[in-house]
């Protein structure tokens, strides 16, 4: 019996051996591939930041992309590959994500400060859309409303399933807060263990080109991510709800939810109300993560951030991707984009 618990001991700790190692190796070579394929912005403060930018010589206008909280910049890969020749785009990632140097305080403000300064070194004063998913739908928003100036050479912003600071607010305490907490603290210690290496939280269908893949896998493998969304997830309770947008603004739903999806389309429809020119879109079978890891709802993301800025409110439609039967809009009596 000794024996049998002995070798039992020996084989558990080969696999958390493994695991280590696995995760280690992980991380250090998406390191290295980042290093290799993508810029490093270098700011006042001697900090860096990893963007990606791509601006074609007969650009007309730019896009501004902000991700996700705990979501690296290549997850907007097929939104930008389908973008058309004359819109260049830049997107980064924020402070202890990838390779940007990670800052103890952040926060709303110092967000803003950053969209600002990737603004004016890199779009050439190009009109701009601004877009972003989840929290960076709230943050492209309420840097447009917020900051002084901002909203000047801004064409429109693109709210992607984004996150309602308010709702996020009232849940505090609430069984959806705990599970969010206890999942990104779990996350990172399945990152320490080396598990994310072979099994990451998001992107578990390895939706883009295998570079992506690995890149992505490697992101979630770094326990840092997990502390940094942590960060952004408890700073979001504290900030300001957007009570108007004074540029044109398109609000992209996804129709899947963990909740209940009345709730939270009703929540989405909302965010349209902020600016007097709006459209609000609601994109069937959509995951709040498959709206952009799903290359065909990617591509009616790129089309409403290339498209023509909605001119007046309208109310919602829903939208199917290509080759499936038109949906029917749900607002009567209201004007269409």
């Amino acid at each position: 019996m000794a024996s049998l618990e002995r070798h039992f001991a020996v084989g558990i700790s080969g696999l958390a051996g493994a695991s280590l190692l696995s995760g280690a190796v992980m991380r250090r070579t998406g390191r290295r591939e980042r290093a290799r394929r993508f810029m490093l912005h270098e700011r006042p403060d001697g900090s860096r930041i990893e963007v990606t930018v791509d601006i074609p010589p007969r650009a007309r206008r730019v896009v501004l992309l902000d991700n996700g909280m705990g979501m690296p910049h290549e997850y907007w890969d097929w939104v930008c590959g389908a973008l058309p020749a004359d819109m260049g785009y830049v997107r980064f990632n924020a402070p202890g994500y990838g390779l940007s140097t990670p800052t103890t305080h952040y926060g709303l403000e110092r967000h803003f400060a950053l969209l600002r300064e990737l603004r004016e070194t890199y779009t050439a004063g190009l009109p701009l859309v601004l877009a972003g998913h989840s929290l960076g739908g709230y943050f492209v928003a309420a840097y447009a409303s917020l900051h002084p100036g901002a909203a000047e050479g801004v064409s429109a912003v693109v709210m992607a399933d984004a996150t309602d600071v308010a709702q996020l607010r009232n849940s505090r305490r609430s069984e959806v807060d705990r599970w969010s907490r206890h999942s990104m603290l779990m996350e990172r210690a399945y990152a320490l263990a080396g598990l994310s290496a072979f099994r990451p939280a998001l992107n578990k269908n390895k939706t883009y080109r295998p570079d992506i893949n690995r890149s992505v896998t490697a992101f979630l493998a770094e326990p840092r991510t997990w502390a940094m969304a942590y960060r952004d997830y408890r700073d979001a309770m504290t900030y300001p709800a957007l009570t108007a947008l004074d540029v044109p603004l398109s609000v992209i739903t996804a129709e899947n939810n963990h909740g209940d999806n009345a709730v939270h389309h009703a929540v989405q429809a909302k965010m349209a109300a902020l600016s007097k020119s709006s459209r609000h879109l609601i994109i069937d079978g959509a995951d709040h993560e498959s709206l952009l890891t799903v290359q065909a709802y990617a591509q009616m993301v790129a089309e409403v951030i290339a498209g023509e800025p909605p001119a007046e409110r309208t109310g919602s439609e829903r939208r199917q991707s290509a080759g499936d039967r038109p949906a029917a809009t749900t607002a009567a009596g209201a004007n269409r984009s």
